[in-house]
């Protein structure tokens, strides 16, 4: 009971990351049981959860599928360093590595804005990206506070 009041008390950041340790955690364990042969009971709880790389895929999709629907009008409903981040999570958990080119093209944002795109986010340091790399093949990934800063966006999608 103690433990719960000081849980409470705790800022909702340190709570968020604190529950998404422990079903780290959880899933480790899971898995490590598995592979040494283990019969592993679930316990049913209702539908699955989905993961957080499958929150961002949908959160992609749906914005591919208004994108095709606006047609020309998509330029006006984009978000680009949303879409940014989402792509390189998804990368980041299917254990990708992403270049700046086939990144870009993905968004299908014009080059010179992506590039933009992408130098505020590495100011911010939500990416690690080395600009001064050849234009396309340049590698993108988000940095810890990036994929801290993905996970909080997509929980609360």
């Amino acid at each position: 009971m103690n433990a719960d009041i000081r849980l409470l008390r705790w800022p909702e950041r340190d709570r968020e990351n604190h529950e998404r340790l422990v079903a780290a955690i959880a899933r480790v364990r899971f898995a490590a049981a598995q592979g040494r042969g283990e019969i592993v009971a679930s316990t049913f709880v209702g539908p699955e959860e989905p993961d957080d790389a499958d929150r961002a895929r949908a959160l992609l999709a749906q914005r591919r599928s208004r994108d095709a629907a606006a047609g020309s009008f998509a330029e006006l409903f984009g978000e680009p360093g949303w879409d940014i981040l989402l792509i390189l999570f998804v990368a980041y958990e299917d254990g990708r590595t992403m270049t700046s080119g086939p990144l870009l093209d993905e968004i299908g944002v014009r080059g010179a804005v992506g590039r933009r795109w992408l130098q505020v986010m590495q100011a911010r340091g939500l990416i690690r990206w080395d600009a001064m790399e050849p234009r396309d093949s340049a590698a993108v990934a988000l940095t810890d506070e990036g994929v801290v800063f993905a996970l909080r966006c997509i929980a609360a999608a």
